[in-house]
């Protein structure tokens, strides 16, 4: 008897070896699980955009063939934000256009989403479209308060906005009323 209790107990390392490893695989797939909700929440952001644009209008004469999206610096929405092509603001067919460079985007832009990788630039950023009437949006801290029109906020469990209304007026932007009372805070 004595040699299978001696078998079997070189062959419990051997399973616990295996259990281990699998439990030291667990925690990293759960990690990159982990990183699943950034894409679910840019996901989130890009639908948002599309809302906001329903509640914004833009000054006659400002009408173009398509109605562009712009995202300038590092693109976190991924192809999230291409199912916009496939709708439209105000019977305009919605183009989503990314940017590197500040300098490169241009009047096309309807809505200049302003990643968060241009952040030691943004108040020269948002100075040269102050007056084009541009609806930026970002969600970095302090967008609103630099100039930016919309900033998204993270709440608990969901995403909300601050609006800086001065400066959408400014560029001759017109934001409606409801969407003014959903924001967390207005800047007149």
């Amino acid at each position: 008897m004595m040699p299978k209790y001696t078998a079997r107990l070189f062959s419990y390392p051997a399973w616990l070896a295996g259990l281990l490893c699998l439990l030291l695989v667990v925690p990293v797939s759960m990690r990159v699980d982990a990183a699943q909700p950034a894409s679910a929440e840019y996901q989130l952001k890009a639908a948002l955009i599309y809302k906001l644009t329903k509640f914004v209008k833009w000054p006659n004469g400002s009408e173009l063939e398509k109605f562009s999206i712009c995202i300038l610096g590092e693109d976190y929405f991924g192809s999230s934000i291409n199912a916009l092509e496939e709708r439209e603001v105000n019977g305009l067919p919605i183009v989503i256009r990314r940017f590197a460079q500040s300098e490169s985007v241009d009047h096309r832009c309807r809505v200049l989403f302003v990643s968060d990788s241009k952040q030691a630039f943004v108040e020269s950023i948002l100075q040269n479209y102050a007056k084009l009437p541009i609806l930026t949006i970002s969600d970095m801290d302090d967008f609103s308060e630099k100039g930016g029109i919309i900033q998204f906020t993270a709440g608990e469990k969901r995403i909300g906005f601050q609006i800086n209304n001065g400066r959408a007026k400014s560029a001759g932007l017109t934001i409606a009323a409801p969407l003014l009372e959903l924001a967390t805070t207005v800047i007149q």
